[in-house]
């Protein structure tokens, strides 16, 4: 009886003991800074941040204590509405204007990010949450005249006219079957005519960082910050806002008997 006792009491207690380590622990941060669209502004944001002027992008801190045992791995998701700006104009004298931006978060804990995946092998763990690169070309303002219907003269057929030869279509008579000599219009407008606008866009808005850490308390950082600013000027404008954003950490375990191929 007193081995069945005995027996009875280890099997509870190692039962007591797989569920305390395979148990969650969670922390967070939260900022509640609110990035909008602000339609007094004509498309601008609210709470702008990163750019000179502004206040830094937000900067989330949680702390977090880990169980002892092999293993023992901190799932990091930093979440977060983003916003960015890209603003570009053109003009008779400047016919090209570009503007990029773009936001990113980095995680360390306890001050490093080496030990944190995915890593860039520098031991930055970096990803990027929005990023954009817009250009906007205009060719036409020289040529502002030629965008309408370009008047021409027909010719006879199997002849060469105006417009084919200046790219334009064929010459189309005025007056439907017209003979050669006749007034018309090019069929296409000069193909100077052009607004080209280009947008490149990265997002991610929430990822989950990986770590593995040994037991006891570790501070968890995550960075906002803005990347790939190009330069402000007469011609372009850009801006970026952050938030509401949360930090989230939780514990859990690597079983590699399970058929895990994560390495650290």
């Amino acid at each position: 009886m007193k081995r069945l006792l005995l027996f009875v009491a280890i099997c509870t207690l190692a039962e007591s003991m797989a569920f305390a380590q395979a148990s969650g622990n969670f922390d967070a941060a939260v900022t509640s800074a609110a990035c909008a669209i602000d339609p007094s502004k004509i498309g601008g944001l609210s709470n702008p941040c990163g750019l000179s002027g502004q206040p830094a992008c937000p900067i989330l801190d949680t702390t977090i204590s880990t169980s002892s045992g092999n293993g023992v791995t901190l799932v990091i998701t930093p979440s977060a509405v983003t916003g960015l700006l890209t603003d570009t104009k053109v003009s008779a004298t400047t016919t090209s204007a570009s503007a990029e931006i773009g936001v990113q978060v980095c995680v360390e804990i306890d001050g490093s990010g080496a030990n944190v995946l995915p890593n860039d092998g520098n031991g930055n763990a970096c990803v990027v949450y929005d990023q954009r690169f817009q250009q906007l070309s205009a060719t036409f303002f020289t040529q502002l005249t030629e965008c309408v219907a370009v008047p021409c003269t027909t010719v006879a057929a199997g002849a060469t006219d105006a417009c084919t030869t200046a790219g334009e279509g064929v010459c189309v008579p005025t007056t439907p079957g017209a003979p050669a000599g006749s007034p018309g219009t090019c069929s296409l407008p000069n193909p100077l005519c052009t607004l080209d606008l280009l947008l490149t866009t990265l997002s991610a808005h929430s990822f989950n960082f990986i770590a593995q850490v040994p037991n006891g308390p570790h501070n968890v950082h995550a960075d906002f910050s803005l990347v790939g600013v190009t330069p402000t000027n007469a011609n372009s404008n850009v801006a970026a806002c952050v938030g509401p954003g949360t930090l989230t950490v939780t514990q859990a375990k690597i079983f590699h008997n399970s058929g895990s191929t994560l390495t650290f």
